[in-house]
């Protein structure tokens, strides 16, 4: 389950390459609008300049013809093209009767021209700028466009310096707090809260405050389990020393059957304290572990089982030929098969069986109705605790007339 986890850990995007590659597109986005402003501002201002000049011009011959029509001049014949409706006008020209201003595509050159209502009253005249008179303004463009590059590049270096420097910062700051984090085990030592912004120290006060409560409830819970442990066998000692004396004693059937119950139960509760100190323990050590051959014990704990509940009697089938040793604490083995043999024994109507081969064990017993949950769930979690804590399978089939348990051993 580790693993799974640190695969899908691995397996996210780090937010240092995300904010990069934001601030990237933040600033090619803001190049790019500028570098559209630029275009429209330069396409508009020579509109701007070409029509101002045309306008000019047309209005400086209306108002000599205004004055004399016969010495009136037409607009500068070195710049422009003068052409009336009246006159013969170029085929490509003959198509624009509505006055304004113009812009034609005739083959690579681009013409521009103002139409305009001859002074006379008949007809249209036209202004047209001669083949390269309208590109007076190229040089003032390519200054243009190379100033508005050298600024957008410069924009995007700062762009992506100031980007860099804040997700630079952000990261210093998020460092810290995973530092925090990898500090938040009891047995790490307290830290000091250092961020300067509020935010940040907020965060670090509540994981300051979580590791102090994770440091006092595993304390509390080792206290607990070392006086417990030791309270609880000083009390069972005595137990089985005085039910040892008892069974030397010429004692009557019903007080010697009490005498062995008491043994027991004292043995149950030493088996029960070992394994959940055992549980409790972050590590298990070796010398905890045993080769536990599982048929042998399935038959020691049946016999056991058994003769506490002579008066239950059905079918037993057991299939053990391909019974494993298994590599485990012996006292999580012996739990685990007591409690799942209890609680069969407990609900069997008819058969009870138990099926093994080189990685499983099944166990099942047929029910009549449906078993008290609360009661028939108990042992299942202790038994889920111990299949969790050593790597196994639990799983559970429960039928309308049956209920089965398979352990996967690892």
């Amino acid at each position: 389950m580790d693993e799974d986890i640190d695969l899908s850990l691995k397996n996210k995007p780090r937010l240092y390459n995300r904010l990069v590659v934001l601030t990237a597109l933040l600033g090619s986005c803001f190049i790019g609008l500028f570098s559209l402003v630029v275009i429209v501002a330069e396409d508009q201002l020579e509109v701007i300049s070409l029509h101002k000049w045309l306008t000019s011009e047309a209005d400086q011959y209306k108002l000599e013809y205004a004055i004399s029509p016969e010495t009136a001049r037409y607009p500068n014949p070195y710049e422009f093209d003068f052409y009336t409706s009246f006159g013969g006008v170029p085929r490509w020209l003959a198509q624009y009767t509505n006055i304004g201003f113009y812009e034609h595509q005739l083959g690579p050159e681009d013409k521009h021209f103002l139409v305009e209502q001859h002074p006379s009253g008949v007809g249209l005249m036209y202004v047209v700028f001669k083949d390269n008179a309208d590109d007076y303004l190229d040089t003032y463009e390519e200054t243009l466009h190379w100033t508005a590059a050298l600024i957008g590049l410069a924009m995007t270096f700062l762009a992506i310096a100031f980007g860099l420097y804040i997700t630079k910062r952000i990261s210093i700051h998020l460092s810290t707090l995973l530092n925090r984090i990898s500090l938040m085990s009891p047995d790490q030592p307290l830290f000091s809260i250092e961020s300067k912004y509020e935010e940040l120290a907020m965060i670090e006060q509540t994981l300051l405050e979580s590791k102090q409560r994770i440091h006092d409830y595993f304390k509390r819970e080792q206290e607990f389990s070392r006086f417990a442990a030791h309270e609880i066998r000083t009390p069972l000692m005595v137990l089985q020393g005085s039910s040892e004396l008892l069974q030397q004693l010429p004692l009557d059937r019903l007080a010697n059957k009490a005498a062995l119950r008491v043994s027991d139960a004292s043995s149950q509760i030493s088996l029960l304290t070992n394994t959940f100190l055992l549980l409790g323990q972050e590590t298990i050590q070796e010398h905890h572990y045993a080769h536990v051959p599982l048929e042998h014990t399935i038959r020691n704990q049946l016999q056991i089982i058994a003769s506490q509940h002579p008066d239950r009697v059905f079918k037993t089938q057991l299939d053990l030929e391909l019974a494993p040793e298994v590599y485990a604490p012996p006292s999580f083995v012996t739990v685990l098969l007591n409690n799942l043999l209890k609680n069969a024994y407990s609900y069997a109507e008819s058969f009870l069986t138990v099926n093994t081969d080189a990685k499983s064990m099944t166990i099942g017993n047929d029910i009549t109705a449906q078993p008290d949950t609360e009661s028939f769930g108990y042992g299942l979690v202790i038994v889920n605790r111990i299949c969790e804590r050593m790597g196994w399978t639990l799983q559970i089939n429960q039928q309308r007339n049956a209920f089965y348990v398979t352990i996967l051993f690892k």
